[in-house]
């Protein structure tokens, strides 16, 4: 698989494809999570966008899809809600400044690459 075909590629590769349903699952079962299918449909495309945008990591991509679900999904918790969106507001720069240098958000495992058997 190309290192970056993610950020060119217009379909996603079946490991990819699992690993985003996996924190799509999680995020979306969360009792705070607005379950209408707007909300659903929302955060499934925000969730491609943040992946396509390079956060390929499957660790900061679960944790800024939750903050990002938080922040415009979530049912009645106003201090939650406010609590992420000054978090992302606070990463957006330093995600900015990786994009402009063509690094990606990565620091673990990728999205759809398997940890090596022991």
């Amino acid at each position: 698989m190309l290192a970056h075909h993610h950020l060119v590629e217009g379909v996603l590769q079946p490991e990819e494809i699992n690993d985003l349903q996996r924190i799509f699952d999680v995020v979306i079962a969360q009792p705070w999570f607005d379950l209408t299918d707007f909300s659903r449909e929302a955060f499934a495309s925000d969730l491609i966008k943040l992946y396509r945008a390079g956060i390929v990591d499957f660790d900061k991509l679960h944790h800024l899809s939750t903050l990002t679900a938080l922040a415009h999904f979530s049912r009645d918790m106003p201090e939650e809600r406010q609590r992420a969106l000054e978090l992302l507001r606070s990463m957006e720069g330093e995600l900015s400044a990786q994009a402009a240098q063509g690094n990606q958000y990565c620091t673990g495992r990728t999205i759809g690459e398997h940890p090596d058997p022991k």
